[in-house]
């Protein structure tokens, strides 16, 4: 690679800033928590204490149910959630925190406020501050 910074032709649409910068925060999170991809992250912040059944975890990270079981597959061989029959419903798994589970979502945290701490001083905090409330507001409604 030459060094050379790279700029679209044309005006950078929000999606393309969008990818950039998260290009950049997986970069970030690769390096720092390696054995996390943020798709497996975006999963694992969903899980409360008590657990989830794999239908309702699909539908908090809006995926569907096949899709949600294969990365619960995934973080169970990984060690980072543990899986059992729901009280309430034989067919049923609930998917539950590992405290290796634990330790990935604490790790990936400090990461992201590293994150938010750096762009914040980039941009100037009051700046940071109205970006990530309009950024909520429009992913939140």
């Amino acid at each position: 690679m030459t060094g050379v910074k790279r700029l679209p032709a044309a005006r950078p649409h929000l999606p393309m800033l969008m990818g950039l910068v998260f290009g950049r925060l997986r970069e970030r999170l690769a390096a720092e928590v390696p054995d996390l991809r943020p798709s497996q992250l975006r999963v694992l912040e969903w899980l409360p204490v008590e657990g989830l059944t794999i239908s309702e975890l699909a539908e908090c990270a809006d995926m569907t149910t096949q899709g949600c079981g294969q990365f619960v597959r995934q973080l169970e061989a990984l060690g980072m959630v543990e899986v059992s029959v729901a009280e309430h419903d034989a067919r049923a798994r609930v998917v539950r925190l590992t405290d290796a589970g634990r330790d990935a979502l604490a790790r990936s945290a400090a990461v992201l406020a590293a994150c938010d701490e750096e762009w914040a001083a980039r941009v100037g905090p009051e700046r940071w501050r109205v970006f990530r409330e309009v950024l909520e507001e429009v992913a939140l409604g």
